[in-house]
């Protein structure tokens, strides 16, 4: 086998760490029995180790809710609002459910390498052993990079909320401050007391969406105050936006205005990969991460399509209240549809429950955020690709350097407190995190596709993943190529009317020269070369009942 990053395994097939596990593996229709070898990591080891050790404390439970439901925030309940006054209700629709697919796609690539090998660092250590150490690289720090902005990015979210009830600017600091705090001593806390943090959390948006969709259904057909029966009136009269940035002829701006939503929701279903970062701290990882990975469907389906259908039913992309809510000189950045529904339909006191819901909604994805991105900083270290400081692991299996120095960009949030106010910091933060997620995803897909090859140059049948899709290899080329055509036009807006808007274009680009440079720079430095198909790594490290322990004291 080839060399992998951070790890040199012997050069013949390597024997079992400990005897062979016998794996019962169910792929839909038909179960086969497999023996899947794991190979010697000196950073895998039993359970029992008093060594200082990532914890498997997440059980099923929490992991499947967080799959569903962890970094839900933002993106629903804010951003739909913009997508809807940008697309129009079928414009909206239609670009949440070809991104969600593309998203799904890209999930279930991820899933097939991350179930089969749950004890390695995620996707920064798949690209670093199926495409090149190079890319591990330059994609573990854009991770971490796209993680470590959204989490902010969340925050002036909370704060924006907050100020649908406190107008006085001059205590968003301390609102900021708050949260702040409270994220990272949740995640100081440990991550048994995360998971069950995020388990309620993430109960309490499912139960809010579901009742979210049950209300906006009452309102279309007339049962709110007003007796208002919508139907579909507004799918009718303008399903599309055909006065999208005042562009000429109607058809264009409808067009932009549908490819506007594809970019707005690939910033909500951002932070769906960090479902790999929860890896190392799953128990039983290869069935928990099995069932998260399919539950991704309804979390896309019925959390995003169906509740940006009933919304786009119930007002019109035209009401001024969500006009305004979207409107760059607004100064609060936006303001939920969903809210803007119960207040122009007559629902008294509701909206005020809605914000509270959306509030810690916010607060929940900014914690998980938070996670992710100290994961992905001790998982860069692991492989000797961060100063190897952050993978300092308290006794209670926290990542604490990793930690603080992630904690150090949420300090970001505080660009609230400015002059520009909520809309500057949020659609710029917005939208460094929406091109990061992009090409977060674009490398997972491109990941998958070698993984694929290399698995079939080697001989090595699919048969022995554990879980396994239909599919591939097509869905990761439909996602890379998709995602790249996404990408390079997100930025347009910058180059409207034949000005050139040098902060929109900045913060629509700037992670792509940053991917570069971070490529380019480290296979200089380090000479690495892309990993032949018949030397690349494709056995599995994880043994059952083990856990990762910090490389500081690995021998």
């Amino acid at each position: 086998m080839g060399n992998t990053a951070g790890r040199s395994p012997p050069a013949a097939p390597p024997p079992p760490a400990m005897s062979h596990s016998q794996e019962k593996l169910d792929n839909s229709e038909k179960s086969i029995d497999v023996e899947i070898g794991p190979t010697i990591d000196p950073t895998v080891v039993d359970g029992t180790t008093d060594d200082p050790h990532m914890h498997r404390a997440l059980k099923g439970r929490h992991v499947s809710m967080i799959a569903i439901a962890g970094t839900l925030g933002t993106g629903l309940f804010l951003g739909s609002g913009k997508a809807l006054a940008n697309g129009g209700p079928v414009g909206a629709v239609l670009g949440y459910l070809i991104v969600g697919l593309l998203v799904g796609l890209m999930m279930y690539s991820l899933g097939e390498m991350m179930v089969y090998d749950p004890s390695a660092g995620g996707f920064i250590e798949f690209t670093s052993r199926y495409v090149d150490p190079a890319l591990g690289f330059a994609a573990g720090w854009q991770f971490w990079f796209q993680t470590a902005m959204t989490a902010p990015t969340e925050v002036v979210a909370a704060s924006i909320v907050i100020q649908y009830w406190d107008q006085n600017t001059d205590h968003l600091p301390i609102y900021v401050t708050v949260i702040l705090v409270c994220t990272v001593a949740i995640n100081v806390a440990g991550v048994k007391y995360f998971g069950e943090f995020e388990f309620w959390f993430a109960f309490l948006k499912i139960i809010s969406i579901i009742g979210l969709i049950i209300m906006c259904l009452v309102v279309d057909l007339g049962g709110a105050p007003d007796h208002d029966r919508r139907g579909f009136r507004y799918w009718r009269d303008s399903p599309f936006n055909s006065n999208y940035l005042d562009l000429q002829p109607p058809s264009k701006a409808r067009f932009f205005g549908f490819w506007a939503v594809l970019t707005q929701a690939a910033f909500s279903y951002g932070g769906m990969e960090g479902l790999a970062s929860i890896c190392l701290e799953a128990e039983n990882p290869r069935v928990t991460m099995r069932t998260a990975v399919r539950a991704i469907f309804y979390r896309i389906v019925v959390l995003y399509i169906v509740a940006l259908w009933l919304v786009g039913m119930c007002i019109s992309p035209q009401d001024p209240h969500l006009l305004q809510a979207n409107s760059s000189d607004s100064g609060t950045a936006a303001q939920s549809p969903f809210v803007i529904v119960i207040t122009t339909s007559g629902i008294k006191v509701l909206d005020h429950i809605i914000n509270a819901v959306v509030l810690t909604s916010a607060f929940s994805a900014g914690n998980e955020f938070l996670y992710s991105s100290s994961r992905a900083l001790f998982m860069l270290a692991q492989e000797g690709q961060a100063p190897r400081i952050f993978c300092k692991i308290l006794p209670n299996g926290v990542p604490i350097y990793a930690l603080a120095f992630t904690s150090l960009f949420s300090l970001l949030a505080y660009l609230n407190c400015g002059s520009g106010g909520a809309s500057t910091a949020f659609n710029w933060l917005s939208s460094i995190t929406t091109l990061g997620s992009m090409l977060t995803w674009m490398g997972i897909a491109l990941a998958h596709t070698r993984f694929y090859r290399g698995m079939k140059a080697q001989g090595v049948p699919r048969e022995v993943l554990p879980f396994r899709t239909w599919m591939q290899p097509w869905g990761a080329w439909v996602v890379l190529f998709s995602f790249i055509i996404i990408a390079f036009f997100s930025g347009w807006t910058s180059l409207l009317h034949g000005e050139f808007s040098a902060s929109d274009f900045f913060s629509a680009y700037i992670n792509i020269p940053f991917v570069f440079l971070l490529y380019f720079g480290y296979k200089f430095v380090k000479k690495t070369k892309i990993v032949p198909l018949m030397e690349m790594d494709v056995t599995t490290h994880y043994v059952e009942g083990s856990v990762v322990r910090s490389k500081l004291v690995a021998h």
